[in-house]
Order: C-alpha cells, then structure tokens, then sequence
C-alpha cells in the first residue's frame, strides 16, 4: 500500500471503532502514529467524530494531538468537549498552549473549564490569560524549572531529577534569587559536566537576554534567532522571573508573523486567518472590505487619467502605453515593498537607515527605468512607427519606477513609524501612487509633446 491509501484505510478503521464504540480500538489503532499524524487524520472526521475518538484516548495522548491542530480547529474542538474532559486535557499541555485556547473559548466556558481543571495547573494558567496573545506574556510557559545560586551542582541535578521537567527541553536552567529576580543562567551541559560541589552561582552567566511580559512576539523571534537561543526569559517590569519562551514557539511565532505580512501585502487584515477552504460568508467579510478600499484608489487612478481624455482623443496609441507604464511602476513597487516589509519584520532596517535606503531604491529605480525604458521605447517605436512616443514612453517608466522605489521606502517604513502594521496598507498606497504617477508622467509628458505624436 502506498502512504495515502494507508492513511485511508487508518482512517475507515477509526471511523469503524467509532461506531461499535470500540475504544480499545481506536487506542491500538493510534498507537503505533505520532500526535502530528494524527491530529491529520483527526482533522479529516466530522466534529462529533473527534470528539468521540479524544474521549477514547488517555487525557495525555488527547492533548498532545490537539497541540498539532490548526489554531481554528484546535478552538473549535475544544469548544464541542464536554466540560470534564475539556479540563481533563487542559491539565495535559503546557500552560501557554492550555491558556491559548481558553483565551479563544467563549467566556463563560473558560471560566468552567478552568475551575474544573486541577487546582495547582489552574494557578500556572491563570496569569498567562491577563497577556495579549501575541506578546512575550502571551506566549510563554510558567511551567519551568528554576534555580538558586546557593545551590550545589549535585543539588541542582538531584532537584531536577525530582522534578522531572516534560519534554519542553529545558537546556538553559535560570537562576533566581530570594525575590525571585533572575540573576543568571546555566546551561544544562554545564551543569552536567561540572564538579559536584560547584555552585550554581560559580557555573551561571549573569548577562541573560530576557525580554518583558509586554514585548511584540515578533521581537522575541527576533532575539532568538539573532543569538541562536533555546530559550527566551520573560520578566515582569520589576524584573520577577514570570515565564519562558521555548524554542517550539519561534516556528508558531514565525509562521503567524509571516502570514500576517502575506496578508497584508494582498491587503487582508493581518488577524484574518484565512484558509483555502474558510467558510464562505468569513471570506466575504475579511476580504470583500478591502476590495472596496481598492475600488475607490482606482477611481483616484481614473481620475488622473480623465483629466488627458482630450489627448487620448487624439492619439489613440496613448491607451494601449499607458497601461504599461503604470503596471511596470505597480510591479518595481512590489518588488520593493517585499523587500522592506521583511526587512522591518527581521530587524534588519531600522528608521535611522531610510536615508540611505532612499538612495539605493532611488539608483534602483534610475538602472532599471533606463533598462526597461528602452526596450519599451524601441517595441513602441518598431510597433507603431512614431519614435516620440517610444521616448515618451521611456521617460515615463523611468520616472514611475523612481517613484515606486521612493513610495515603496517610504510607505512602510512611515507606518511602521506611527506603530502600524508596515505590510496592512503599503500595498494599497504605493500602487496607488505608481499608478497616478505613472498615468501623470506619461499623458503629461503626450500633452506636451502632442504636435509631434499627431
């Protein structure tokens, strides 16, 4: 059998134990998968089907698959359980994943579901559901081992061992002192190697990277990646050690971060969380606002060309050139607008480095204005026979891909500097402008030069 036609037999067993209630078989038939796998196969049944096949496994391998859920999924399950196994499995996970999803829950379900959850899992998610989900408080575990700089390194280990830390790896150990302030970090091959009457306080580094409760998420991601960490600590703003970010949450925080400046570039609320098969009536309502946005930026486009209808009139060419120069202005400024929205997403630009980005964009434009201009200017030149119009053409698209380098800068960088999201309307606005500045520079440069075109 191949892979998919196992997976489609896997799937027809399932549903099979499903009906005759047979529980032990649904765990034998899961057993030999990983929770990814699963949560796949989970995804293909109807609602009451997954929430029949978790209350047959063991409230452990229950959360691990709903863990690898889509977020909308994941929510939309938990929201069907009944209240005892709901809390069942919130006890299961982490409490940064548990208190996600109380945070997407009806409210009045998440107050029950958290009073019937264990009392001591309860207190280490309450905290957690004060934070926005997409900051450093909203993403962190307060689940983690700590330790004090007094301790010995045979104390420490023989204290993790009783502990018996999950599998959110911890390989940085923080310390903290009396007032539970972080003062340093271990790592574990450090603690493992050292003399076992070596203190904590002799192994640890005290300059720890740390960020607070109310840091973007996207900043996290930055750190992490920028120092090749593991793990992030997150501090309260008296620098109280709250919560750690593990390294699982970068992949989680890169994707949303990425997705929302895809869909901003396609101007799509960045909270849209749109998917191919998104209920209909959710892809009107998160997309169908934004085409009327555009509607109205076309008809600015319009109106800059009806002001040379009485050019138009005379030279019947202009309309077939005129399409060009503006499209050929919208693409340099896309081309641009990718680069600098990623690079104001990485940390790579900053507002002091406009100036000289400026520069380079402005030079950009020049080379590949000429470049292209030309070759627009010779075909319109060969096609219609009239060489001012090939070099009107030319010194159009020059002046309309200067200008998409400039908007395209500009546009991103100014929004990310009135704290907007630089990828939400960049789009809208510098295709907007190539487009008024590409049909202005090239019926205006036509209307000046109409005498020679005729």
């Amino acid at each position: 059998m191949t892979p998919t036609e196992l997976d489609e037999k896997l799937l027809s067993d399932v549903r099979n134990a499903l009906e005759h209630e047979d529980s032990t078989r649904v765990n034998e038939l899961l057993d030999e998968y990983e929770p990814a796998d699963v949560a796949e196969m989970l995804s293909e049944l109807d609602l009451d089907e997954q929430a029949e096949m978790l209350d047959d496994l063991p409230a452990e391998d229950a959360a691990d698959v709903m863990e690898f859920l889509d977020r909308d999924e994941k929510v939309e399950l938990a929201a069907s359980l009944p209240l005892k196994l709901l809390a069942e499995v919130l006890d299961e996970m982490e409490p940064d994943e548990a208190a996600d999803i109380l945070l997407d829950l009806d409210k009045k379900q998440a107050v029950l579901a958290l009073e019937r959850m264990h009392p001591d899992l309860a207190e280490l998610v309450r905290p957690l559901l004060v934070h926005d989900d997409d900051t450093a408080g909203g993403r962190m575990t307060s689940r983690f081992p700590v330790l004090r700089d007094w301790m010995t390194a045979s104390q420490a280990i023989a204290y993790l061992r009783s502990l018996r830390p999950t599998s959110e790896d911890h390989y940085y150990l923080y310390v903290i002192n009396r007032g539970r302030h972080l003062i340093g970090v271990v790592s574990l091959r450090d603690l493992i190697i050292a003399l076992p009457r070596d203190t904590i306080g002799s192994l640890m580094d005290p300059d720890v990277i740390r960020v607070t409760t109310g840091t973007d998420q996207e900043t996290c991601a930055q750190l992490i990646s920028k120092y090749g960490l593991l793990a992030l600590p997150v501090v309260d703003s008296d620098n109280h050690l709250v919560g750690v970010i593990t390294h699982d949450d970068l992949v989680s925080i890169i994707e949303e971060e990425a997705t929302k400046d895809l869909y901003g570039l396609a101007n799509l609320s960045p909270d849209s969380d749109l998917g191919v098969f998104s209920p209909f009536k959710m892809m009107i309502q998160k997309r169908l606002p934004w085409l009327v946005i555009n509607l109205f930026t076309a008809f600015l486009a319009s109106s800059v060309v009806s002001a040379f209808e009485g050019t138009i009139a005379k030279v019947a060419a202009l309309a077939a050139f005129q399409s060009i120069v503006a499209g050929m202005g919208g693409n340099a400024g896309t081309q641009t607008l990718t680069i600098i929205v990623r690079g104001l997403a990485l940390g790579e630009m900053e507002f002091r480095d406009v100036w000289q980005v400026l520069l380079r964009e402005f030079g950009l434009g020049v080379v590949h204005g000429l470049v292209t201009g030309l070759i627009v200017a010779g075909i319109a030149w060969l096609w219609k026979g009239i060489p001012i119009l090939g070099l009107i053409t030319g010194i159009a698209i020059v002046g309309n891909l200067v200008m998409a380098g400039l908007a395209g800068t500009l546009v991103p960088v100014m929004l990310k500097r009135l704290k907007l999201d630089p990828a939400l309307a960049s789009a809208v606005i510098t295709t907007t402008v190539t487009d008024c500045c590409g049909f202005l520079f090239f019926l205006g440069l036509a209307t000046l030069f109409l005498p020679y075109l005729q």
